[in-house]
């Protein structure tokens, strides 16, 4: 019975364990790079043309920085199910108005 009662016990504790590490490692899926043209701005939102959606972060690049027409090469994570911008770099932009974050 005491044996059966120890199994138990390390089952649930492996059980737990496991959510645990699988709730972490759902939360951020890893970094992901795209290089393509800006279509639109609408406040820290930034569609691409391929269709991607990236939150910019203010950290990253302010809003006023980035143009329709733009082409850029932004590295972001999907946190939350939503894309978020660790990187941006300006691409094909006159050097006054370039900047890398």
């Amino acid at each position: 019975m005491k044996r059966v009662l120890v199994v138990i016990a390390v089952l649930i504790a492996a059980s737990w364990a496991g959510a645990s590490a699988f709730a972490q490692s759902a939360g951020v899926q890893g970094q992901r790079v795209v290089e393509s043209r800006v279509v639109s701005v609408r406040g820290n939102q930034v569609l691409l043309h391929e269709g991607t959606t990236v939150t910019i972060p203010t950290n990253v690049a302010f809003p006023t920085e980035i143009e329709e027409g733009d082409t850029v090469k932004l590295s972001y994570e999907v946190r939350g199910g939503q894309n978020i911008a660790t990187s941006l770099q300006f691409i094909d932009r006159p050097t006054s108005r370039a900047r890398t974050r």
